[in-house]
């Protein structure tokens, strides 16, 4: 269950092309603010094109993920064996939309639902920009009221195994009434997807302590292979 949690945290908040990244300015390495007004459209970083796949390296093992399109139904499958998830998507003019989600184990399942459908990111956004989300997530007939919030933070150089990427960094932190707060950073590369993602989780209980005793409190994804239809 908790490894169902990291990813969904992970796979759920990320994309084909119109403004591409600003040149890098000689010797910045970090995360490079631009000019505000400058509009960049979230999907040329976040392919959803039928078939695409990523195959990534995690502290939590390998994860690998692939997009599935059926008309106006989008689905992004992710598996880290022995561990399925399916995520439900829809693409409206206000942005990309989770609706629902699904997890597969030899041990359990487990159906989310999103009430308003969560706002992963909108379509046109700007260095600096923020968005939010607060809505109720049905959890196999549990309710867990959930706020989320999102930040573009400027561009950055990553260097992962599949490569040297100039990315766009997006920051996203996750606050539910059941005491759980999450808070990742995505590096998007123009084409490709998701590069690298670093995700901490906070819970409390019992459930924290075991977060932290088996050391998923904190996941790190690296991208190896992007692989075209």
């Amino acid at each position: 269950m908790l490894l169902t949690f990291v990813i969904t945290v992970l796979i759920a908040t990320t994309p084909v092309s119109g403004n591409t990244a600003p040149e890098r300015p000689p010797g910045e390495t970090s995360a490079i603010p631009v000019s505000e007004e400058e509009e960049i459209y979230l999907l040329d970083h976040f392919p959803l094109t039928d078939g695409l796949r990523w195959k990534y390296r995690s502290n939590l093992g390998e994860v690998t993920s692939w997009v599935v399109v059926n008309g106006d139904q989008i689905t992004i499958i992710s598996e880290s064996s022995p561990l399925e998830i399916k995520q439900y998507l829809r693409l409206m003019p206000e942005g990309l939309f989770l609706t629902e989600s699904e997890s597969d184990t030899f041990l359990f399942s487990t159906h989310r639902t999103y009430h308003p459908f969560l706002l992963r990111f909108p379509l046109r956004v700007s260095v600096g920009q923020h968005w939010k989300w607060e809505g109720k997530e049905v959890v196999d007939g549990d309710i867990i009221e959930s706020k989320v919030e999102g930040r573009i933070v400027g561009w950055e150089e990553i260097i992962v195994p599949a490569g040297k990427f100039w990315c766009l960094n997006v920051h996203v932190k996750t606050v539910s009434d059941d005491g759980t707060t999450s808070s990742s950073t995505q590096w998007l590369a123009s084409g490709v997807g998701i590069v690298k993602a670093d995700i901490a989780i906070d819970a409390g209980g019992l459930t924290g302590f075991i977060i932290t005793l088996l050391g998923y409190d904190t996941y790190h994804l690296e991208l190896e292979e992007m692989v075209k239809p």
